[in-house]
């Protein structure tokens, strides 16, 4: 594996953001350990003056992915970025927003591993069926504001046994990559997507990146197994509706899948 990596670092960063988005005075946080990088921007999204803040740091303590597992967090290895977002948006409209955000990640990570990100509803991105990063959105009520915290975890340069405890098969970017990878490129190449989206979701929601997950999607026209409320479905994965929901066939009966509600897994 790869050494010499470049440390997360404010002025780095800065170096990758554009000019509209520095012109908000976007607040900026790296520490060298945290208990988890989604706490500390909602932590701050209460005395937050900027649209968005960016909140990261060298390690997480208490990571966490969805459904409250532990997300592995060697320290100096990975990026573990949360995005906090002073929205307007109504919590109705948060539709899709999960998968908005895992097509902009993918499309910055497709840049470094010529197109070999897919994603797989509705928050997991992988290459080879093994996971490179994680979408992990979360809200709370600010003054009849919606603050969103979009968690953003992407294995970069982990090893084989700082990664030995993850539960699923997995695969660091440096893996599929020729040079040392900065980490600081990469969040600032996200960050800047992320501030484009927050000019068009709250009018458009999901449907402007509709097309660009539907060329990333790994599960559509793929026989899967489901988990809706205790109760296992095989199911054929038909795509997913205009707001993000995933859409499967049971037979000749289509459901309706939302973010939250299930599990599912390739058979």
């Amino acid at each position: 594996m790869k050494d010499n990596y470049i440390s997360l670092d404010i002025d780095l960063l800065k170096d990758f953001l554009d000019s509209d988005l520095l012109d908000t005075s976007i607040e900026i946080f790296i520490s060298q350990s945290t208990g988890s990088t989604n706490n500390d921007a909602k932590n701050f999204l209460s005395e937050q003056s900027s649209l968005l803040s960016i909140h990261t740091s060298e390690q997480q303590i208490a990571g966490r992915g969805r459904n409250g597992k532990k997300w592995i967090s060697p320290k100096g290895k990975n990026i573990y970025l949360s995005i906090g977002w002073l929205s307007k948006l109504k919590y109705s409209h948060l539709d899709g927003l999960s998968l908005a955000i895992g097509s902009i990640v993918a499309s910055t990570l497709n840049k470094f591993t010529q197109n070999q990100v897919g994603i797989k509803w509705p928050n997991d991105l992988l290459i080879e069926k093994k996971k490179i990063s994680g979408i992990l959105i979360e809200t709370i009520d600010i003054n009849n504001q919606v603050g969103v915290v979009i968690g953003i975890g992407i294995n970069v340069h982990m090893s084989d046994d700082e990664g030995k405890e993850i539960d699923q098969s997995w695969i660091s970017l440096d893996q599929v990559t020729d040079s040392i990878n900065d980490r600081n490129e990469i969040i600032g190449d996200i960050v800047n997507k992320v501030f484009q989206l927050t000019t068009v979701f709250p009018d458009k929601g999901f449907k402007p990146y509709k097309s660009d997950y539907e060329s990333l999607d790994l599960l559509t026209g793929r026989k899967c197994s489901v988990n809706i409320e205790g109760i296992d479905k095989t199911v054929e994965v038909v795509g997913v509706n205009d707001k993000g929901e995933m859409l499967v066939k049971e037979g000749s009966q289509y459901l309706t899948l939302r973010y939250g509600e299930v599990s599912i897994r390739e058979l």
